[in-house]
């Protein structure tokens, strides 16, 4: 049971029935969901749009923009800060970016010429952060900034193997040289190491280091690398890391899988929300980690449920 008042944002999601994804709201310490009516958001070419007005359309995602009081079908990390606006791309031939509006749903296209699949990482005040990600899954390739009036785009910088960005640094992965493990075949390239790169002057700072693990970037909690640590002896964590060259909190060591943890997550003060097939978990210092709703779906169905916002 959760010992505290809040109205968690989440955002179901089964692709065997109409809307695509639902945005809802667990209500605790009852932990009682309910749909939100203006939470529908159905499946469209390229990603989700909101079914009620104005559309709003997306990359898929979908969380709870609290500023407008608005789902958005979109990444949180393309949305700027004051949530009155978010940036996804969309392929019909070409790819493009989209500039959202969303309070009216106006939209702002720009096409994307030679870029290699790029993807929106930030939308922050300097523009449209971009990379290509990677086809094969793990981290991508480059950085580039749009302008998000005039759509030009500059490559910031050729970083490699880049996991996000945020507040002008690149998040990499990195196979540290001391590292001897023999790691077994995989299409992904094998990384120990997790990296800043400050993306105006290319310093490199190293957050976490491992012989013979894989740290997985989930995403950042205030500014603080989250990460799933996968070893070759199988062995599963995930880590918040406070400060560079650290092993940073254990939030969780065991055999439950988040599935699609840039999504599956959410920062809030000094608690993590997570989410997944099985429901609602919930990370808090002194306490660990619980479950605190729990969603039946099938291992596999593409069911699943996650956080689309903190707890209000």
């Amino acid at each position: 049971m959760v010992d505290f008042s809040c109205r968690l944002p989440v955002v179901t999601s089964n692709p065997d029935v109409l809307p695509a994804e639902q945005g809802a709201f667990i209500t605790f310490p009852a932990s009682r969901l309910a749909n939100d009516p203006n939470g529908a958001m159905v499946a469209r070419e390229n990603g989700l749009a909101t079914a009620g007005p104005p559309v709003l359309s997306g990359g898929g995602g979908g969380f709870y923009d609290r500023a407008v009081k608005r789902w958005v079908p979109a990444s949180p990390a393309g949305t700027l800060a004051d949530g009155s606006a978010y940036a996804y791309v969309s392929y019909s031939g070409t790819f493009v970016a989209r500039i959202v509006n969303v309070t009216s749903g106006d939209v702002r296209s720009f096409e994307l010429g030679s870029l290699d699949r790029p993807e929106v990482v930030d939308f922050a005040a300097s523009g449209v952060f971009l990379y290509s990600p990677s086809a094969i899954g793990g981290p991508g390739e480059g950085v580039w900034l749009m302008n998000p009036t005039t759509g030009s785009v500059t490559q910031v910088a050729a970083v490699h193997r880049v996991w996000t960005v945020r507040d002008g640094k690149a998040w990499v992965a990195r196979l540290d040289p001391r590292d001897k493990t023999v790691w077994p075949p995989s299409e992904v390239q094998p990384a120990d190491t997790l990296a800043q790169v400050d993306l105006a002057t290319g310093a490199e700072t190293q957050w976490f280091y491992r012989a013979g693990a894989y740290p997985w970037m989930v995403g950042l909690v205030s500014g603080r690398p989250l990460i799933a640590v996968s070893s070759v002896s199988g062995q599963s964590e995930i880590r918040l890391i406070d400060q560079p060259g650290t092993d940073g909190k254990l939030i969780y060591s065991g055999n439950l899988v988040f599935d699609g943890y840039f999504q599956n997550y959410q920062g809030d003060g000094d608690r993590i929300w997570l989410g997944g097939e099985s429901g609602i978990y919930l990370y808090r210092p002194d306490r660990g980690i619980q479950r605190v709703f729990a969603y039946d779906a099938r291992s596999g169905s593409g069911r699943g449920i996650h956080p689309g916002g903190i707890c209000l």
